[in-house]
């Protein structure tokens, strides 16, 4: 999908538009999916600088890619992967010295929409900000066990839970997160240059003045905590449609696809949720398998429930996160269950 390689080699046949458009749309993609590295950077910069239509094929992919991103007029049983156009009647001339292969099947993938939508979109495109005119994006993580508070250039503010990731870009008119594993609290400050933007894979949450938690963990829905203000959550994705409002108090679960379930919650409950900000974690009636599993997210020290009647069991207790051991002798005392502590984990049965 990616280009492979390091720097297009020079030719002595002038490169064609079609395949300057196939390396730019190659380029739009892999800058839109991750953050380039300094050798990706100096990659992109030589390959942007070695030809002037570079710069004008490149800018039609990005925009090109925004609206594929968020299109709203295929409807919901819209399947890219599944579309496979009419044979056109004409053919593109064979150049010399290459075989006449039978056609194969054209299939409508996000790559090809980029390819086939530069010259629709050359028209519309005004002002496009390149990678190498905007900030560089900082990247911050934490371990397993560790929180961190990362004030932001804007005035802004992030609390990252354990085993997490962000790529920020602050500058003069963006203020874009890339939350790229993990949870992340936001506290978003006002700021005249433009809204606050958490990309969070599906979706991309936007607020002006707000405090809002993102949960992004593996393949599960993302899970979103807002305490203040109002976010506003626009899907990633062909079947965008409008965006989803999001008020103080209240909770979203947003799965790849399919409706956003949102619910109000109490203050209360969100201050219990976001305990693991202290350190903590909070439950409330969770099953004890649950349980073991979220801890399992701050420590290396495992708990093991091989019974599944026993994993059923629910807890409720503040604990803390970097303690599997302190939480399992609790449990055992107040489940009658029997806790054994070995060099490989922590074993809880009946």
């Amino acid at each position: 999908m990616f280009l492979q390689g390091s720097i297009i080699p020079a030719m002595t046949v002038r490169e064609t538009s079609v395949e300057i458009d196939e390396a730019a749309a190659q380029w739009a993609m892999r800058i839109d999916e991750a953050v380039l590295n300094d050798t990706e950077q100096t990659e992109f910069d030589t390959w942007l600088q070695g030809d002037i239509r570079r710069v004008g094929a490149f800018a039609r992919a990005q925009a090109v890619l925004l609206h594929v991103k968020r299109a709203k007029a295929l409807g919901p049983d819209f399947a890219p992967e599944d579309f496979v156009p009419e044979a056109q009647e004409s053919k593109a001339p064979v150049p010399e010295g290459v075989a006449d292969e039978p056609a194969a099947p054209i299939r409508l993938t996000r790559r090809r929409m980029l390819i086939g939508g530069s010259a629709v979109a050359a028209s519309g495109v005004v002002a496009l900000v390149l990678p190498t005119t905007r900030a560089a994006a900082l990247v911050y993580e934490t371990g397993r066990g560790e929180i961190r508070l990362v004030p932001l250039a804007d005035g802004s503010s992030v609390t990252l839970n354990t085993n997490s990731r962000i790529a920020v870009t602050i500058d003069s008119t963006h203020r874009d997160v890339r939350l790229l594993q993990g949870e992340a609290l936001f506290k978003v400050a006002s700021a005249r240059r433009g809204r606050f933007t958490v990309d969070a894979g599906s979706a991309s949450l936007h607020a002006d003045a707000a405090t809002f938690s993102v949960c992004r963990i593996d393949k599960a829905p993302l899970e979103v905590n807002v305490c203040e203000g109002a976010i506003e959550v626009t899907r990633n994705d062909f079947l965008a449609r409008g965006s989803h409002r999001l008020h103080a108090n209240m909770q979203a679960t947003i799965p790849g696809r399919g409706e956003i379930v949102d619910r109000g919650v109490s203050a209360q409950l969100l201050q219990r949720q976001l305990a693991w900000q202290e350190g903590m974690l909070s439950f409330e009636d969770t099953p004890l398998r649950q349980a073991a599993d979220e801890f399992a997210r701050y420590s290396d020290r495992r708990i093991s429930i091989p019974d599944a009647d026993v994993g059923a069991e629910t807890v409720t207790g503040l604990y803390a996160a970097n303690n599997p051991e302190g939480f399992a002798q609790a449990v055992a005392l107040s489940l009658n269950l029997h806790m054994q502590s070995t060099s490989g984990g922590i074993l809880l049965s009946r």
